[in-house]
């Protein structure tokens, strides 16, 4: 993964533009967006995530967003399955990426949509998707 859109300079960018929110979550939100419409432009995940903040991310932050847009799409659409949650890294503590994992899995479900409820969605995905809700409840500071 490029430098530039990593997690930690994401999360720089939107600290850097008084953005709140998490790298993680506003990625997972982006996935799941894109899972959605694959066709959807980068101006709806910006719009959605960021709403009145949006204003204030511009120049490099502003650039790094949208290269992590095309990215993420690419990603999705590739065969090869490169495609990777924007998480923290190894070097990170676990409570800190175990948080980022609920944000990032937070995003995604409010991304696609998903409220838990039966939805007519394929097993397998209604499952994953299960799971998904179960890593947002847990509470990385009780372990």
């Amino acid at each position: 993964m490029p430098q530039d859109i990593s997690f930690g300079a994401i999360q720089d960018s939107l600290n850097a533009s008084g953005a709140s929110g998490s790298a993680a979550e506003a990625h997972g939100l982006l996935s799941g967006m894109l899972c959605r419409d694959s066709a959807m432009e980068s101006g709806q995940w910006l719009n959605e995530y960021f709403d009145a903040e949006l204003e204030g991310i511009q120049g490099l932050n502003r650039a790094r967003l949208l290269r992590l847009f095309d990215r993420t799409r690419r990603e999705l659409a590739d065969f090869d399955f490169a495609f990777e949650p924007l998480l923290p890294g190894d070097e990170d503590a676990l409570e800190g990426r175990a948080l980022a994992l609920g944000e990032w899995c937070h995003g995604f479900l409010q991304g696609i949509g998903y409220t838990g409820r039966d939805s007519g969605w394929p097993g397998e995905c209604t499952e994953i998707l299960r799971d998904f809700l179960e890593i947002v409840r847990l509470d990385p500071a009780a372990a």
